[in-house]
C-alpha cells in the first residue's frame, strides 16, 4: 500500500531549505571574514601619535592589521589609554606571592576626513600577573602584563573599528 508520508516529508523538508535560503538572503548584516567580508579588506588609516608605550603597542598592532597611511583623505585614529592593577584576593595572610590583575582602558575616536566623530567609545582588556617580595621581577611582571592586555586591547579595538567603517561605507 502506498503512503503519503515519505512525500509530505520530503516536500517539508524542501520548503524549509528554500525559507531557510530566502531568509538568509534578506539580513542586511556584512561579514567580517569570508570572500565579501571586510576584515579581509584593507583599511589604511592615519594614527594620532602616541603619549605612552601602552598606546604605541595598540597603535603598532592596529597598523600591522590595517594598514597605515599620511593621506589626509582617510580616516584617523586617536586613542588614550589608562591602566591599573589590582589584587584579585584579599587576606590578611603573608604569602610569598600574590595574584594580581592589570586593566587597560582605551578611550578610541574614529574622526572622518571632514573632521567629524564617527565612533567615540570606550574598552578595557584585563591580563592576570604573580608578584613576589622581589621588587624588580614585581615590577617586571606588571610591565609585561600590562603590554599583553594592550594587545589584547587591540584586537578589541580593532573589530569596534571594522563595525563603524562598516557602517559609515555602508
Amino acid at each position: 500500500m502506498w503512503s503519503s508520508k515519505p512525500l509530505f516529508r520530503s516536500a517539508f523538508l524542501a520548503l524549509s531549505l528554500l525559507g531557510a535560503t530566502a531568509l538568509a538572503g534578506c539580513t542586511g548584516l556584512t561579514p567580517v571574514y569570508g570572500e565579501r567580508g571586510i576584515g579581509t579588506e584593507r583599511h589604511p588609516l592615519n594614527y594620532a601619535k602616541p603619549n605612552s608605550r601602552l598606546e604605541q603597542v595598540i597603535y603598532q598592532e592596529l597598523a600591522l592589521r590595517f594598514g597605515k597611511t599620511a593621506d589626509p583623505a582617510s580616516p584617523t585614529v586617536r586613542i588614550t589609554t589608562s591602566s591599573y592593577g589590582r589584587k584579585l584576593t584579599r587576606s590578611n595572610v603573608a604569602r610569598p606571592s600574590e595574584q594580581r590583575e592589570m586593566v587597560v582602558t582605551a578611550q578610541i575616536e574614529l574622526i572622518g576626513a571632514d573632521g567629524s566623530v564617527i565612533l567615540s567609545t570606550t574598552r578595557s582588556a584585563a591580563a592576570l600577573y604573580t608578584t613576589d617580595s622581589q621588587a624588580l621581577a614585581a615590577s617586571e611582571a606588571e610591565r609585561e602584563a600590562a603590554e599583553r592586555a594592550a594587545r589584547e586591547l587591540a584586537e578589541t579595538v580593532r573589530l569596534t573599528l571594522l563595525g563603524a567603517l562598516a557602517q559609515s561605507t555602508g
